[in-house]
């Protein structure tokens, strides 16, 4: 009876969010937005309901989901860097982004396709994407290198050469190890001392002129006070959130007027991405209604490791203010499912698949 309770708690909470985040996120009231909405209720309301053996299978064929992809992405990847030709087309994805699209992967058109190793996205929009997401299923398959597969999320992260995902990965190792307690200084000394030969051979190799300083080292230098990979949003978001603070009505948020009539000439969110975009538009009372849904999703499914993940995902979604994205909010969802439960059972469910965790 107390987990239905929960439950139910957790499907109102989604609601009146999702339906905060309609308000005020959608540029056009109409059938289509509000169609998504319903089917947005219907499938989380589904999703919550479900069984925890249902919810660890589902998470068990998103793994495999994206493994495959990304396999098949970075297969194609590493034929594209060797020249071999591919065929493709040029997209205007979005108003802002734009690739080329090789079928197995696309490239995005900020990769100067003269470097001498482009960043990997995949077959997602930005390598930062890929890299973040990859991080997050890392942590939720508890870094288990036993599992090989778990080594293709890792070559994904590498060659995305994204600082938001290097980092993410790091600070993931470090909160799984230190929440297992097992080794813990050892792990850390082994990763400082990486990470600091990965920072002087970045400094020094063709003395610095090398693709990890310039995508990754060089964004984390200090110049004039400010963090140079600090470039999450735009000087006019920053002039526009600047005056929001100190006249605008922050309880409410800005609201869907940022977006203008959604196109790039209007719309003040333009090329932005980061916690200040979801204060910006959501307000106080958007905010204070995310973190009362996240903590209860976090107090139904609470253990240490479920406390690490939380911590990556906060990171993750200041990064790229992401909370609603289907696709981070469901791994959350069955992500703490499954890293609530003993590693015992989880390695029986996933042989047997016939465990009973009811």
């Amino acid at each position: 009876m107390k987990v239905i309770r929960q439950s139910i708690w957790v499907i109102f909470l989604l609601i009146l969010n999702f339906v905060y985040n309609y308000t005020h996120n959608t540029v056009s009231f109409s059938f289509f937005p509000f169609l998504n909405l319903a089917s947005l209720i219907i499938i989380s309301t589904f999703v919550v309901l479900s069984s925890i053996e249902f919810k660890i299978k589902l998470l068990h064929g998103f793994d495999l989901f994206m493994k495959a992809i990304c396999c098949i992405s970075l297969v194609g990847w590493l034929l594209y860097l060797v020249g071999v030709p591919l065929p493709h087309y040029y997209s205007d994805t979005t108003d802002f982004y734009s690739h080329e699209v090789y079928y197995l992967f696309i490239v995005g058109a900020n990769n100067i396709v003269e470097e001498l190793l482009p960043r990997f996205c995949g077959m997602f929009l930005e390598p930062g994407h890929i890299g973040s997401t990859c991080c997050l299923l890392l942590f939720i398959n508890r870094f288990n290198f036993k599992d090989k597969s778990n080594y293709i999320y890792i070559l994904a992260i590498v060659l995305s050469l994204s600082l938001a995902a290097y980092c993410l990965l790091f600070i993931g190792l470090c909160l799984h190890y230190f929440l297992k307690g097992a080794h813990i200084v050892r792990y850390i000394l082994f990763m400082g001392v990486f990470a600091g030969a990965f920072y002087v051979f970045s400094l020094t190799y063709n003395d610095g002129d090398n693709i990890f300083n310039e995508k990754i080292v060089s964004r984390l230098m200090f110049v004039d006070g400010e963090l140079s990979g600090d470039n999450r949003t735009s000087m006019l978001f920053d002039a526009y959130y600047d005056d929001w603070l100190k006249y605008g009505d922050i309880l409410n948020g800005y609201g869907r007027k940022a977006y203008g009539d959604g196109t790039e000439s209007t719309n003040i969110l333009y090329g932005c991405a980061s916690y200040k975009r979801f204060f910006f538009i959501n307000g106080i009372i958007g905010l204070v209604l995310v973190l009362i849904l996240y903590c209860s999703l976090f107090y139904k499914y609470r253990s240490n490791q479920v406390l690490g993940f939380v911590v990556l995902y906060v990171i993750c979604n200041m990064i790229r203010d992401y909370p609603f994205r289907l696709m981070w909010l469901y791994l959350f969802i069955l992500g703490s499912v499954v890293l609530s439960l003993p590693r015992s059972a989880m390695m029986s469910q996933t042989k047997a698949n016939s465990y009973d965790v009811e």
